[in-house]
């Protein structure tokens, strides 16, 4: 009866550190956010990947922000990949602001969902998640900042 019991509460202790450490790795965006959208200005097609440029006017102080991704695929299927790429903002003010962006993502039929850490130059990091619709040729972004 005891090796029972040791064996149950073994096993309780197993199941609740599992669940506890997948909470731990989870990755839950909350918070005030922002719409960020765009309009593809260019895709080039690379060897080993592919490159699209994009323009739009963002509020939250942006003002028209210019974007370069830099997608590589990940996966032998190609479905799936990280990307790094560069934004230039200006403001109505001409006040100048960039940033380095980097993420994954996953490609669906048409639409390409992408999750980005973006770091700016005044030393604002935000996570923006969104699709790429690869037809219609935009691109549609919740943006959260973290810091």
């Amino acid at each position: 009866m005891i090796k029972i019991l040791k064996k149950v509460l073994i096993g309780t202790i197993a199941s609740l550190y599992l669940v506890s450490s997948a909470n731990l790795f989870s990755f839950d965006v909350s918070g005030e956010s922002f719409p960020a959208n765009f309009n593809m200005t260019s895709w080039i097609a690379g060897e080993n990947g592919s490159t699209i440029t994009s323009e739009g006017t963002v509020g939250e102080g942006y003002g028209k922000v210019y974007l370069t991704h830099n997608f590589t695929v990940g996966s032998d299927d190609g479905m799936s990949g990280e990307f790094s790429g560069q934004a230039r903002t200006i403001s109505q003010d001409g006040e100048m602001q960039y940033a380095s962006l980097q993420g994954s993502w996953v490609r669906e039929g048409k639409i390409v969902t992408m999750y980005s850490f973006d770091s700016l130059n005044n030393g604002v990091i935000n996570h923006a998640q969104g699709k790429v619709d690869l037809v219609a040729g935009t691109l549609k972004f919740e943006v959260y900042q973290v810091n």
